[in-house]
């Protein structure tokens, strides 16, 4: 397995691919930018920092800098920062609950958060991150799986899918070569997550065991997601930022592709507005 580039669009800070089964095609953003790039057409511009895109049931929803906004019809919610600069990474849970996390300006500590938000509105449920980032939820909906990047730590949840309430926090893995960003989970279980400043990507099994180091030639992946007919495609997306040498990666900042054994899952669309 080789990851390879499939798009020659560069992002400085690419993040949060996401698969569209209505249409077959991936979608990711340019955060700074403030670009949707999609597989199978042209990109959006949005008011940067763009920083997610979410499929909804009624179309795409985006989180931006300091609010969640549809796309295709009126509906936005204002996340209130307080001490953090922006919004991070989101993801949809198997309820299509949103989930969103907060950032502290220059990576201070602990001026960050996990947000839920759901029809009881926007809720701050993990206060004291730094930059909140990965998310994900085992293939059962009993278990959620979050990144601080800071920690060099992969957090596990006990999930109650009925409400979204968590408990029982503990960690699931301690990161080693790189500093954890955002993830995916396969139909195992197992977590692919993407190593900022590592060159790879680690697959973590449900009991926190490495299980693969995928070397990605690019030195700053910083996130994947499953896609194409079969959800064996993980994509990856990278930053364009210099290796520890000073030197760029040829394909820095491109989309890149493997073909992986074990398929993943659609996302849920999100009920929003």
């Amino acid at each position: 397995m080789r990851p390879e580039p499939v798009d020659d669009r560069i992002s400085d800070l690419g993040e949060g691919p996401v698969w569209d089964e209505r249409t077959g095609a991936l979608r990711w953003v340019d955060i700074p930018a403030g670009l949707v790039h999609r597989t199978d057409g042209d990109s959006l511009r949005l008011p940067p920092p763009a920083c997610a895109i979410l499929p909804t049931t009624t179309g795409w929803a985006a989180v931006l800098g300091d609010r969640v906004t549809a796309l295709d019809e009126p509906g936005e919610v204002p996340v209130p920062l307080g001490r953090a600069s922006r919004c991070n990474d989101a993801k949809t849970d198997p309820a299509g609950r949103i989930w969103l996390g907060t950032m502290a300006p220059d990576d201070l500590p602990g001026r960050g958060a996990l947000h839920r938000l759901d029809g009881g509105g926007l809720t701050a449920v993990v206060p004291g991150a730094s930059i909140s980032n990965g998310l994900g939820w085992s293939p059962d909906g009993t278990r959620m799986y979050w990144i601080d990047t800071p920690t060099r730590r992969i957090d596990v949840f006990d999930f109650d899918l009925a409400d979204g309430t968590l408990g029982g926090r503990r960690p699931l893995a301690a990161v080693e070569g790189g500093f954890p960003d955002g993830l995916a989970v396969d139909a195992q279980g197992a977590l692919w997550v993407a190593l900022w400043g590592g060159a790879a990507l680690h697959r973590y099994l449900p009991d926190g065991t490495l299980d693969t180091v995928l070397p990605t030639g690019v030195s700053h992946p910083t996130s994947c997601a499953f896609g194409g007919e079969d959800l064996r495609t993980l994509y990856i997306t990278t930053a364009r930022r210099p290796a520890a040498d000073g030197a760029f990666s040829p394909h820095a900042g491109q989309l890149h592709a493997v073909r992986v054994p074990v398929p993943g899952s659609p996302p849920t669309p999100a009920l929003f507005p």
